[in-house]
Order: C-alpha cells, then structure tokens, then sequence
C-alpha cells in the first residue's frame, strides 16, 4: 500500500510539472468531444437496444463531466474517472451495492467495449458501448490518466490570469493606456475583496506593435498561458484573433472594434457586448425598408477602397437582398474631390436612391456634398461610429436626409455606473473604449462567479452562453445564445438636427430580427 501510495505521489507530481503530450492532447478531444483526432470513427451503443449513437454524442465528458468526477444528474449517477479512483488497490463499491475490483488498462477497455467491470459484472444500460481505433484507445487511457490534473492554462488554485491585447505606442497609444489603467484598478477592486472564489484576478498586457500586429498577436497567444481575453483592442486583427482563440477554446470578452464577425459565421469563444458597423448597417437597412417605394430602388453600399472592407460590404449585400432589397450594389469610396464627383455623378445617373456607408467615414461628406452640386440628394445612412463631426454640419437639404444609428444612447448610463467607472478610470480619457472595457469587465466577473469554483474555460464559454439580460449599467441590456455573440443586439436611429447643429432621436431602442 505505501508503495503503491509513492508511485502516485511520483505521478501526480510528474503530471503536474508536464505540458500535455501529443497521446494526452489527442485523448482530451476524444473524451471531451467524442471525435478522433485522426479522423477515425468512434461510435458508441446505448440503452437496452443497444441504440447506435455516434461518439460525439455519447463523449465520456458529457456525463462524467470536465474533471471526470462524475456528478449525479437527472437520476443516473456516473462514476468517478480520474485514474487515481480507477486504479485504487482495494477496488469499488458502487451506490447500487455493485462491487469490483480496480481497473487496469485492459479491463478498461474491456469496460468500455463490452460494458462490464473488473470482475465481469454488467454495468448500466446507460453507460456507452464505445467502438473506437486501438490508437484512440491508447490516446483516451493517456488523457484519464492526467485528467485529475489538468487545468486550462492562466487558472492556478490561487489566480486567474486574464490577458489583454491592447497598443501602448504609437497613435492609438494613449487609448491603450486608458484600457490597461482601467482594467488594472477594476482587478485591484475585486482581490481586495477577496477575488472570485478565493482566487484573485492577475491582469497580463501584451503591448501590440503598430505593423506585424497579427503575426504578433498569434505567436504571442501560442504561448502565453492565460485563461481568457478581456476587451483585447483588435481593430484591424480581427479575423487572425478568431482564427488564433478557436483552436484552444480561449474566451474572448469584449473585443474592442466596429467589426464583429458576422452573426451567422461567428466564433463560438468570442463574445461582443454591442453590434458594430454591419449590424448598424443592417439596422439602418431594416428601417429605411419601411418605405415599400425605396426597397425597389437602387442602393449602393459604400465601403473603404480595402479587401477587408469589400468583404464587409458583400455581406451586408447578402443580407440586404434576403431582407427584400431587389437593387443593392457597392462601391468603393476613395479620396479625392475629382473622385468624389465622378462618382455622385456615376450613382445620380443610376438612380441611386439610398447611399449606406460602411467605411471611409471622413469621406462621405464630400461626397454628399458633390451629389448636391449635381441634384443628387439620396437617403444617407450611416453607422454612427462612422459620423464625423462634419455631419452635423453639413447643408439642411443634405442633412435632411441623414439617418445614423448608434449601439447606445447616453440615455443607457446609469449614475451610479458612471461613479463607479470615473472612480477607476480617474480623469476620463477615451471615455468610449474605457466604457466598453469597463463593462466587457462587469461581464467577465458576472460569469466567473456564476461559474463557481471548478472551473474551466468551456464552462466559462457555456455560463457565458446562458447571459441573459445582463446589467452593466453603461449600455442596453446584454444577453447571449448559442446562435448570438453579440450581447445587445439592436440600436437607437437618430436625425441631424441641422439649425442646431446637432442629433435629435428618433424613437427608442430598435432590435435586429
């Protein structure tokens, strides 16, 4: 017995101290998602008929959980896993009185394809009849015997290490700052009060260089251990840091940027507090269609003269055209006074008679302006975050036809958020993004407590899943689902107030479909 004890000891001690090898990371997807990596089948017999179900819905972590600790759910009792409980010398006594002796590898495998314990006996109809390759076999026996020891890189028993992504030089150096002071005294606040079930918050800043930033940002996430990503500024990254987080289901909190990945493609890890550029266009798109006489008409889209910002386009297009648009084009807006009236004069003699804007915000007055030179005076639509402050004041015919839409409204702040807020952040600097980060920071809390104390990051992704109608005090409510990674999903329409050069709403808060 005390040898047996020394060997575990030695065990753990190694798994501890030990990244996850090649065998064990194979064995983790094929017990958490019932999938071979090797792309091999793996099936699976269930119930007293023996039902043929495939391995993903039948993976050993959906019922004997993360850890493999096996907790009591809807009647059915799952045994404890983890390798130490399998191998325990003086064998099992199961709640049903069912005793055994302990597992080995063979008479594992002899549990799992066949369906019977060490000492032959029959174990529950509700326990899978696995079929899997001798490899998967081998990769799945690996992973059970760390799994007691394995935790998502960035959690230890005492901190949580939660990373940020943000320029601390450069032009948008100064915003970076105002994020990590904000973020760094909100973490202050909660582990002097003790942390989030006894661990305390530890903030990483990795600085993002102003060229190179995607190459950067992936070399960095492959090796550094944090548990999660908190209001990362990833304008103009967008896509490599939803490539970068997929691979090792790395939560994303509030990333800062007017370009979410559209709702219908987006990443599963990345959760967005409030829509951006395409769902504002979308927005505007929806209300302009309440007129029947323009959804006839010819539209245009005009974004950035960029891949990206085409792309952009193309999918609001898409959208555009299911929602009942019959003539939507895009164009791209590039600078340039000649530029501007070649093009109000090529849209005027298309009849364009809506202009929606998704990039190239300080041009579009321009435009506007060569258009009215011309008689071309079209509906503008305009993504808010894309306004200028030319646009209030621009001429009264121009601006009559302007309609922006905005994800919030100060009318969402609450004065005992903005106290709390100001208390952190000091002196306001960059108000909009210290908003942004200040509540992405409020959601992060709110999971991890619901969360408890075991915790994972797919447990994290699924509390955060399950958000619905969450306060932060500075913005609508925010709430998520599987199908929805952006928190509120709407925004409020607003005119141009020409005489007094400003903006007037124009009604409530509207939601997208």
């Amino acid at each position: 017995m005390k040898r047996w004890a020394l060997l575990l000891a030695a065990f753990i001690a190694a798994a501890q101290g030990a990244e996850l090898t090649p065998l064990e990371r194979e064995g983790r997807v094929i017990y958490l998602e019932g999938t071979s990596p090797s792309g091999a089948r793996i099936g699976a017999r269930i119930g007293q008929g023996g039902m043929d179900i495939s391995g993903q819905v039948g993976a050993c972590g959906n019922c004997h959980g993360e850890d493999g600790r096996g907790r009591p759910e809807g009647g059915i009792e799952p045994s404890v896993i983890v390798w130490s409980d399998l191998v325990k010398p003086y064998g099992h006594q199961h709640a049903n009185g069912r005793r055994h002796g302990p597992y080995d590898e063979r008479s594992l495998k002899r549990s799992l394809t066949d369906g019977v314990d060490p000492d032959g006996h029959v174990l529950d109809a509700a326990m899978p009849r696995y079929s899997m390759s001798e490899r998967d076999f081998r990769s799945l026996v690996a992973y059970l015997k760390v799994l007691e020891q394995v935790r998502d890189p960035g959690l230890t028993d005492e901190a949580i290490r939660v990373g940020t992504l943000l320029p601390l030089t450069g032009r948008l150096a100064e915003a970076g700052l105002a994020v990590r002071d904000l973020l760094q005294g909100g973490f202050a606040a909660i582990n002097a009060r003790g942390g989030i079930h006894g661990r305390r918050l530890e903030l990483v800043t990795h600085a993002l260089p102003e060229t190179g930033a995607a190459t950067d940002l992936r070399e960095w996430l492959a090796t550094q251990p944090v548990f999660a990503l908190l209001a990362p500024l990833s304008a103009g990254v967008e896509a490599d840091l939803a490539e970068a987080v997929s691979r090792d289901h790395l939560p994303v909190i509030g990333p800062l940027t007017l370009f979410p990945e559209d709702r219908r493609e987006s990443n599963p890890q990345i959760f967005h507090l409030l829509p951006g550029v395409p769902e504002l266009a979308l927005l505007l798109a929806q209300q302009a269609a309440r007129d029947p006489g323009r959804v006839g008409r010819p539209a245009v889209l005009l974004h950035a003269d960029q891949a990206a910002s085409l792309a952009v386009a193309q999918a609001v297009q898409a959208q555009m055209r299911d929602a009942g648009w019959t003539q939507v084009a895009t164009g791209a807006l590039r600078p340039g006074a000649g530029g501007h009236d070649q093009l109000a004069a090529e849209l005027k003699g298309r009849g364009v008679a809506t202009a929606l804007l998704l990039g190239a915000g300080g041009e579009w007055p321009a435009l506007a302006r060569a258009g009215q030179r011309i008689g071309w005076l079209p509906r503008w639509l305009l993504p808010g975050p894309l306004a200028s402050r030319e646009t209030v004041e621009l001429p009264p015919a121009i601006a009559e036809q302007v309609t922006l839409a905005y994800p919030s409204a100060p009318g969402d702040r609450r004065a005992d958020a903005v106290r709390e807020l100001e208390k952190l952040s000091g002196q306001p600097r960059h108000q909009a993004v210290q908003v942004a980060a200040y509540a992405a920071s409020q959601l992060l809390v709110e999971a991890l407590k619901r969360s408890g104390r075991e915790l994972s990051r797919r447990k994290l992704l699924a509390t955060l899943e399950a958000v619905q109608g969450f306060e932060t005090g500075l913005m609508p409510p925010l709430s998520y689902n599987a199908d929805r990674r952006i928190g509120a999903w709407g925004g409020y329409l607003v005119g141009v107030d020409a005489a007094n050069r400003t903006l007037r709403p124009l009604g409530g808060y509207e939601r997208l479909p």
